[in-house]
């Protein structure tokens, strides 16, 4: 090696070195990682909980966040109002989803999330970046969603990946997995942006998706 070709990889590992002890990696983003539709998303909570203090529904239980409502069971108690919006990635989130319905004796229905203020286009136009498998979203005029299927019969494929119109019969004892991002029924200026979970949901599935629910009965607070 010659002393100016030495010079050169000295000059760039130097400045490599710079570069990178002048960066910090991201914090997680909230939505990023609520789009997972897992538990990552309420031990993301539980590490940013100091940000978050000044949110007086926030509540910590063993390693993870959350927020409370009401009343899960409840549809008018299932929504939590903020007091002051959360400012994530420039959006304003002013409140939180966390309902619970039984469809029968096996099967339960599960949402939770994110009330934004914004329309469902500018909410993907702010955070399509940090979207997990983003790729996947399908579109339906104003609702985007990303569906995935647990099927007992294939239980070693895990969550299989599907893009099937809504409405289609799943397979018996199935879950099926949906983040979705559409207009608040309620307020079409609102965008909810949070995660279904509907079929026969298992305490196993219960701890590893819902942490802040535990192995407990979806409807218990």
């Amino acid at each position: 090696m010659t002393l100016k070709t030495l010079l050169s990889t000295l000059l760039l590992l130097a400045w490599a070195g710079t570069a990178w002890a002048g960066s910090s990696p991201e914090p997680e983003s909230l939505l990023g990682e609520l789009s997972r539709c897992d538990g990552r998303f309420f031990t993301t909570l539980q590490r940013r909980a100091g940000e978050l203090s000044g949110n007086p529904y926030l509540a910590k239980s063993a390693g993870v966040a959350y927020f409370k409502v009401a009343d899960r069971t409840v549809p008018e108690q299932s929504v939590r109002l903020f007091n002051a919006p959360l400012p994530i990635e420039r959006l304003d989130v002013i409140g939180y989803f966390d309902a619970h319905m039984s469809l029968g004796a096996d099967d339960a229905f599960l949402a939770w999330g994110f009330l934004v203020r914004s329309a469902p286009q500018d909410v993907i136009k702010a955070v399509q970046h940090l979207i997990w498998d983003e790729e996947r979203l399908l579109q339906d005029g104003q609702v985007y969603r990303r569906p995935e299927l647990w099927d007992p019969a294939q239980a070693a494929n895990g969550w299989q990946q599907i893009s099937t119109p809504g409405g289609t019969e799943s397979p018996p004892d199935s879950v099926e997995r949906v983040l979705r991002i559409e207009p608040d029924d309620k307020d079409p200026s609102l965008t909810r942006f949070g995660c279904v979970l509907q079929g026969t949901v298992t305490p196993e599935m219960l701890k590893a998706l819902r942490p802040d629910i535990g192995s407990k009965a979806p409807g218990a607070k």
